[in-house]
């Protein structure tokens, strides 16, 4: 939860807003007050699906059907305009963390929780249901929990925007890990999906991991189509048997909802006097309950009305949710539901691509670097354990899963590079300096002796032993000069070899095994590129061209061979450095250029593509191997983009907000999972 930003309303149609719950391809979600002082989840939709059509019609659509949704495990549309100039609807606001959440923060949850989880889940299916929708998109993310039960949000969303600028190819998968694999051929999808993605929820539950294992988008489809769940997280007996029955390949094979609740009401529940959650997930309840509170006192006075402002009427649903629920005929659970917009109530409401935690963790004692101006490139340690940022007003290390600073690199320079292993360097136009291990730990200053030659330097390239430094340098000490790529020694700080560039560089470094150089070379404007040049850098002999890349940042995997480029700034290539052989990517169909930048996996895999923040795209995924784009959801990606050494997390800048930046970190499903600021 996050307070409200100067571009915030201070309403939408008669709802009060009081802080963000979320962001993501779809819009923001923000807790609002009701005019009857009731609490709520409003999701506004952002102005290019506003601006689709098709859009508005399947929303409208299935708004209505989900206002006929009445359960106690699915919170209720109680408002919605969905012929707003930024259509918008309401739900029931109810407590709890996602379980995506709660595992990830606390780990995999007991037998007991798990009967009641599955049971509550196959209970929401069934309203849902009945109702003539279908979730096509349940996972962790989209359940909430809560003392009364998980309650499932989010139903009917990923229908309304197939065939939008948030979907390929107008198939909605859903999310790889919990995507039936009826959803990943195309065929036929029946309610049966639903109950292969609850299955997969649950195991989620017992593992703490997705039922198919971590892995690329790409990789884990194939497993979802041709490999088996690991049902051994969960206890031999008869759970187990029925999550496998729902993990059938044939849809035909699977049990419908109705049956999951009926088998699961017949087994041991956890009695209602210890409630059904374990402790530290009632503790995070507590923890937001208190958030909640904060955001209520924190209120903006409301403005002064507009004229001629209509007021829509509000029809509030509490139903279910202030009443008394029974998970089973006769007591064998009772939960006793929270009532809508009490002070004790919290929720998160997150898109499955706006979901982050704020940060878990204070900023150390060093100085806190915020990421304003431009970022320019986001790394990652050798172990992956530390995330390093680079921009005009920061070059900073962080632990990128609390959000805490690690160190603080002052002042900022005007080019940077960070090794895997712990060496930095960072240029100035006088001079090079190089650290190994953190800034307080500066091993050299290289170029700024009065006997040298000062001239400009731009990015600098760093061998991994931290050994020898490659920078940019005019030969006659000004920018007018002849620029020259100079490379030198570290320790002795003498310039080892040094050979002419057609021009400056907006990207240099060295290959994994150290043996050649890569440089983004453009003319002295920085407008008009020249291309992509390999070089020998003992002797400055040129190995490779490619002289129709551009834009000022490529990407080389670990295999030291495999390049991702931009070119024409509006589609994606590979080239291979050994061999020269250059390969088109599938077009995106990008009208203008909005392509910026290309970052490749580790195993060389996947090349992801970001964005410029003025465009519509969301961002792509390309299959390295078959040059295929990938059909993704939830993907937002902004520049700079950095790909984690696992090759399941990916590092990507948010739309600034006033000029300064947040850094997402989102997982294989491109889910948000840690947030850095």
């Amino acid at each position: 939860m996050q307070p409200l930003a100067s571009d915030d309303p201070n309403a939408i149609g008669p709802h009060r807003l009081l802080a963000r719950l979320g962001a993501g391809g779809m819009g923001r979600v923000y807790l609002a007050r009701t005019p009857d002082g009731h609490l709520c989840a409003l999701k506004v939709v952002k102005e290019d699906l506003a601006h689709d059509t098709q859009f508005r019609a399947r929303f409208a659509r299935e708004v209505r059907t989900a206002q006929r949704v009445r359960g106690p495990f699915t919170p209720a549309v109680v408002d919605a305009d969905p012929e707003a100039p930024a259509p918008w609807m309401a739900t029931e606001y109810v407590p709890g963390p996602t379980l995506k959440e709660a595992v990830r923060e606390n780990g995999p949850f007991p037998e007991d929780s798990l009967r009641v989880l599955a049971l509550g889940l196959a209970r929401a299916l069934s309203t849902i249901h009945a109702a003539g929708l279908m979730h096509r998109d349940l996972k962790p993310s989209n359940i909430l929990l809560s003392p009364r039960g998980p309650q499932v949000i989010d139903f009917g969303i990923a229908r309304a925007v197939e065939g939008t600028v948030l979907t390929r190819t107008g198939q909605t998968f859903g999310t790889p890990s919990y995507t039936s694999p009826e959803q990943v051929t195309g065929q036929n999808v029946t309610p049966h999906a639903d109950v292969f993605s609850m299955a997969g929820s649950v195991l989620f539950a017992a593992s703490g991991r997705p039922p198919f294992g971590e892995g690329s988008p790409v990789n884990t489809l194939n497993r979802v189509m041709r490999g088996e769940p690991h049902l051994e997280a969960v206890p031999e007996g008869p759970l187990r048997d029925l999550l496998a029955r729902c993990f059938a390949k044939d849809p035909a094979e699977r049990p419908d909802a109705d049956t999951v609740q009926r088998e699961i009401s017949a087994l041991p529940l956890p009695s209602a006097e210890h409630g059904w959650l374990p402790s530290p997930v009632n503790q995070q309840i507590t923890a937001k309950a208190s958030e909640t509170q904060r955001a209520k006192e924190a209120e903006r006075p409301p403005s002064p009305p507009e004229r001629g402002t209509k007021r829509r009427r509000t029809a509030l649903v509490v139903g279910a949710a202030a009443a008394s629920l029974v998970l089973l005929g006769g007591g064998a659970l009772a939960l006793n539901a929270l009532p809508l917009g009490s002070d004790d109530t919290a929720d998160t409401e997150p898109q499955a691509d706006g979901e982050g935690d704020e940060g878990g963790s204070e900023p150390s004692e060093l100085e806190d670097p915020a990421f304003e101006g431009f970022l320019y490139k986001i790394d990652f340690s050798e172990d992956g354990e530390q995330m390093h940022v680079f921009g005009s007003n920061t070059l900073s290390t962080w632990n990128w899963r609390d959000g805490a600073a690690v160190d603080h690199y002052s002042p900022a320079p005007t080019g940077a590079v960070f090794t895997p292993n712990g060496f930095a360097a960072g240029t100035t136009t006088d001079y090079v300096e190089v650290w190994e291990g953190g800034s307080d730990n500066r091993v050299a200053v290289i170029g700024n002796d009065e006997d040298e030659v000062r001239g400009h330097f731009d990015m600098p390239a760093l061998t991994s032993d931290g050994g020898r430094v490659a920078t940019l340098s005019s030969a006659d000490g000004t920018e007018e000069g002849d620029p020259h790529i100079q490379v030198w020694d570290v320790q002795t700080r003498e310039i080892l070899s040094e050979f002419p560039s057609e021009g400056m560089l907006t990207d240099l470094f060295y290959t994994p095994d150290d043996s050649s150089l890569v440089g983004v070379v453009t003319d002295r404007s920085y407008t008009d590129y020249i291309g992509v040049i390999v070089w020998d850098p003992e002797t400055g002999e040129e190995l490779q061209r490619f002289d129709s890349a551009n834009y000022y940042r490529v990407s080389l995997a670990a295999d030291g061979r495999t390049l991702a480029m931009v070119t024409d700034r509006d589609r994606a290539r590979i080239a291979d450095l050994e061999t020269g052989e250059v390969r088109d990517l599938e077009d995106p169909g990008l009208d203008h250029n909005e392509l910026v930048e290309v970052q490749i996996s580790p195993d060389g895999s996947l090349v992801y593509g970001a964005t410029s923040e003025f465009s519509d795209e969301p961002g792509f995924v390309w299959d390295a191997r078959s040059g295929d784009l990938v059909t993704t959801d939830n993907l937002v990606l902004n520049p700079p983009i950095g790909v984690h050494p696992d090759g399941e997390h990916i590092a990507t800048a948010s739309s600034p907000e006033a000029g300064v930046y947040t850094i997402l970190i989102l997982d294989a499903d491109f889910d948000v999972v840690a947030e850095v600021s």
